[in-house]
């Protein structure tokens, strides 16, 4: 049966030990107060050798076989195609689940993920972490406090530079739930109506396969509310992950490899901008800290599984849903019909 408050740790297994999963998840799986890492699950041996010299307990070559585990929660991080299969699967078994994105690749399956966990009584979420990164939070707040104004457009990149050697053969074929719209824009798209707490109404897109199958995008987004963004993401560009919120009263820049958001107004009286600074937190601070010497610390993952953990625990956090990655979805599946058709989608 689930766990339920007040029995803490949560025991918990790992579905999918590839890189992602061995350099992240499984880590700070280890690590998360509140947690005991029991088991993990992968076909491959290789995966399965790297997650054996982390894991205490067995890592079985069977997915399905670690659901048989006396284990509370899943943390789902097999490749894309499989994660609607498995979420239905381990709610079904009573456990709850951390997906990682997209939710599904299918507009079918996302709904059936739907549907089964709100049967089921299990807490579940969509592992659109970047949610939980310093800079996207102060940044949604200062939206929400009208530092800018009324937004008047948004403008996006994601980009993350692959090469088809170094890429897993699945990433490169949309049909086995690769390409950078289902990679990528997924988690910008979701950060969009979590910044503007607006649903996206029109989506009109061009996706281009240089490399290897629909590895980048162009989306220009309109909101319900009115407001334009417009999104770029690849896999065959420099690095680069941030929002440009523009607004009546200035420009406000988000960069995930930034701690703090940046903000520019007007330089009144005269003509120009300046930069306005804001102090950052004691959280803030000691992320900056530790980005002085680890540059690759990312502690949006840890966050976000911590916020997994206390809402099986009964406590009420902030999280994405399962039906925050159903809409996230819907906009990519818009997206790739509006390329097919070359013409702008209504988003359903």
């Amino acid at each position: 049966m689930p766990a339920a408050r007040g029995t803490l740790p949560v025991r918990i297994g790992l579905i999918g030990c590839g890189t992602i999963a061995y350099w992240s998840h499984l880590r700070t799986l280890q690590q998360l107060k509140g947690v005991t890492l029991v088991a993990a699950a992968d076909p491959d041996p290789a995966a399965r050798a790297r997650a054996a010299s982390i894991v205490r307990g067995p890592v079985r070559d069977q997915l399905s076989d670690l659901l048989l585990d006396d284990i509370d929660a899943v943390v789902i991080c097999a490749p894309n195609k499989f994660h609607a299969e498995l979420t239905v699967a381990a709610a079904r078994a009573g456990k709850h689940v951390y997906v990682e994105k997209p939710l599904a690749t299918t507009r079918g399956e996302a709904r059936t993920v739907v549907d089964v966990v709100s049967q089921s009584n299990v807490v579940a979420t969509v592992g659109f972490n970047y949610r939980h990164h310093t800079a996207h939070k102060r940044a949604r707040a200062m939206l929400k406090g009208g530092r800018i104004g009324n937004i008047r457009a948004v403008q996006s990149a994601f980009c993350e530079p692959f090469s088809p050697q170094a890429m897993p053969e699945w990433k490169q074929r949309r049909k086995s739930g690769g390409g950078a719209l289902l990679d990528l824009a997924s988690h910008h798209v979701d950060l969009l109506r979590w910044f503007l707490e607006d649903e996206i109404a029109t989506v009109d897109a061009r996706i281009t396969s240089s490399r290897t199958e629909h590895d980048s995008a162009t989306l220009v987004l309109t909101t319900r509310g009115g407001i334009p963004a417009q999104m770029n993401v690849s896999f065959c560009a420099g690095p680069a992950d941030f929002f440009e919120f523009i607004g009546e009263k200035g420009v406000l820049r988000v960069d995930r490899h930034r701690v703090l958001p940046q903000l520019q107004l007007a330089r009144l009286p005269r003509y120009g901008v300046r930069s306005a600074w804001s102090f950052p937190t004691v959280g803030e601070t000691a992320v900056w800290a530790r980005r002085l010497v680890q540059p690759s610390y990312q502690p949006s993952f840890q966050r976000a599984l911590h916020a997994f953990v206390q809402r099986i625990d009964g406590q009420v956090v902030d999280m994405a849903s399962v039906e925050d990655g159903e809409r996230s979805l819907a906009v990519v599946l818009a997206a790739e019909e509006s390329a097919q058709r070359n013409k702008p989608m209504v988003v359903p």
